[in-house]
């Protein structure tokens, strides 16, 4: 049966399971809109933040653009409500648990499941901060980890302005503490801090004046690994104007060094980390929640509490809605909630998030290394071979032969940075001489396609299940259709290969290739042409940067190209991975 929270008081709609988590600035419960059965998590604000006219002032025009926000590391914002009776948020219900719960339980997380973390982290405050969204209280309780090492942002803007140093003292950049309303450069250095406390089990700085120390103290980036110093020194320095300039800056020099310090499968092998320590996290007896400090109103004596003390696999386990005694009440207004209503199947999101675990295997987990194709000889004189040395031709050769002989592949995909929305899909495909790929395809992307679709693409027709039945629509349309055209053009040969031969520069080191190309030349190649041109014209890149691995019969396994502008924040990435050749099931046409 329903709870009561604040004052007597609950958000129409809903029926209450059982509380989350509890905090200073309110609490947090599952549960159910009774007219479409998905699970939603409600936070009650503390009364006295509820009747704050100022901060409910500052909040109402942040709300808004966060209904508006879509991203995969953003916890969705369905609705924000505010009666004489008392003041809510109604979010999404995240399969996972809080990073402060990943580090009580597990301690440090790894170099690489801490730049993962970092990096989703920060994808998460570039999309909000393009909405002039400043998170505030960027803190471990404040970020979750999914069931697929998702890095996923809560809480934006909820603590009142000034506050922000004494709210989260250990995270606090020092402007905050001399009084300056927190920013864009306070978000990055919060994170930064949270990087530091992934990599060493504890925050940067800890003692009685925590003002003195951050305005004061060296940055302690000798604590850290070598190749993560920089990040570590940029991110926390003293001066707001010395840290990055954007999140997504940010971004791009922790890719820089990840890259270079772990190879580019850091992301793959990180995230992975992050879900196994998640996942042991979860299945540990949950702590004891601490006490919310004594606020005005802030805990309602008539709620009782129905947490149980160890909860198995925090959202794991399927909990089955109690029945409603009464009919639905009215739903809160707005597009909020009617996003909300879309959401039905919720269960599935989940599916979507595990592509993004599913990004390339480049590291040396491919196999052996393939045999370095022998130049062919020719009576011509040699052509100048790219730098590096690795002649293309000879490579791009070997590849199709081997794919050719293997035809058929599971496969995932990966699109993320600036100038496109997020896409993800997994599944097969199917290689048609003298024909474009086809594929069989999981797919999301955001907005109206960002729940995951089943998408069947065969020459210029894409094929979408919709409940029990197939719908027919030309590549070339909208929404799904298009989607699926984009991750054909993005995971195929031919993108690939066109990498390989248009290359000015390419190496060798083991199974993997690496190098660059010119955007000119790549926007000429017929059919992969219009992929290239417009990462060209949407970051300003006139080069891509690449990256091969192939395994031990001369297949991929995974690639990845990055297309970054000369304006700050302007990269996009491109991720593919594949495995099973010759061993997939072939595409087929649905009946």
């Amino acid at each position: 049966m329903a709870f009561t929270v604040v004052d007597g008081w609950t958000v129409p709609g809903f029926t209450h399971e059982r509380e989350l988590s509890g905090g200073a600035s309110g609490r947090v419960v599952l549960a159910v809109d009774d007219l479409t059965g998905t699970k939603v998590a409600i936070k009650y604000l503390d009364g006295g933040l509820g009747a704050d006219e100022a901060f409910l002032e500052r909040f109402r025009p942040i709300a808004r653009r966060l209904s508006q926000l879509e991203d995969p590391n953003v916890v969705d914002f369905y609705d924000f409500m505010t009666t004489a009776d008392g003041t809510a948020i109604v979010m999404e219900r995240v399969d996972g648990v809080s990073l402060r719960r990943v580090l009580g339980a597990q301690g440090p997380t790894g170099p690489l499941a801490a730049l993962s973390l970092l990096g989703g982290t920060l994808l998460g405050l570039a999309a909000a901060h393009e909405r002039d969204i400043v998170h505030g209280a960027v803190r471990p309780g404040n970020v979750l980890v999914d069931g697929q090492g998702n890095a996923r942002l809560a809480d934006f803007a909820t603590v009142p302005a000034g506050a922000e140093a004494q709210a989260g003292p250990a995270y606090a950049a020092p402007e905050l503490w001399d009084g300056a309303i927190a920013s864009v450069a306070a978000d990055l250095y919060a994170a930064s801090a949270l990087f530091f406390e992934c990599l060493t089990g504890r925050p940067p700085y800890a003692g009685r004046n925590m003002a003195k120390l951050h305005r004061e103290s060296p940055i302690p980036a000798e604590e850290v690994p070598g190749p993560l110093r920089a990040l570590i020194t940029q991110g926390l320095a003293k001066e707001p104007d010395e840290r990055p300039k954007s999140a997504a800056d940010f971004l791009g020099a922790l890719e820089d060094a990840a890259v270079s310090a772990y190879g580019p499968s850091w992301e793959a092998q990180g995230r992975g980390r992050l879900t196994e320590l998640a996942a042991q996290a979860a299945a540990q007896p949950e702590p004891p929640r601490a006490k919310p400090r004594s606020t005005p109103r802030s805990t309602p004596r008539s709620t009782p509490r129905s947490t149980p003390r160890s909860t198995p696999r925090s959202g794991r386990t399927p909990v089955t809605p109690p029945p409603s005694s009464s009919p639905a009440a009215a739903a809160p207004a707005g597009r909020s909630r009617r996003r909300l209503y879309a959401g039905v199947g919720a269960v599935v999101v989940a599916v979507a998030a595990a592509v993004a675990v599913a990004v390339p295997a480049l590291s040396k987990d491919g196999g052996d290394d393939p045999p370095a194709p022998s130049p062919t000889r020719s009576r011509t004189p040699p052509r100048p071979l790219p730098e590096g040395g690795v002649d293309p031709a000879p490579l791009v050769a070997t590849i199709e032969q081997a794919t050719g002989q293997a035809p058929a592949a599971t496969f995932s995909f990966r699109r993320s940075g600036c100038c496109a929305a997020p896409a993800t899909a997994r599944g097969t495909l199917g290689l048609q001489p003298g024909g474009p790929t086809s594929y069989s395809m999981t797919v999301s992307g955001a907005g109206p396609t960002r729940k995951p679709a089943h998408a069947v693409l065969v020459r210029d027709m894409v094929y979408l299940r919709v409940g029990k039945k197939w719908q027919r629509a030309p590549a070339s349309g909208k929404g799904y259709p298009a989607l699926a055209e984009q991750v054909r053009l993005g995971s195929s040969m031919a993108t690939m290969t066109s990498l390989l031969r248009s290359a000015t520069a390419l190496r060798k080191e083991g199974a993997l290739y690496q190098g660059e190309a010119p955007v000119e030349k790549l926007a000429q190649i017929a059919g992969v042409g219009p992929l290239y041109a417009g990462l060209g014209q949407a970051t300003g890149a006139s080069k891509i940067s690449f990256a091969v691995r192939l395994d031990a019969g001369n297949r991929p396994v995974g690639y990845w190209l990055r297309a970054v502008g000369p304006a700050k924040g302007r990269t996009q990435l491109l991720q593919a991975s594949y495995g099973g050749w010759g061993h997939a099931p072939g595409v087929k046409v649905p009946s």
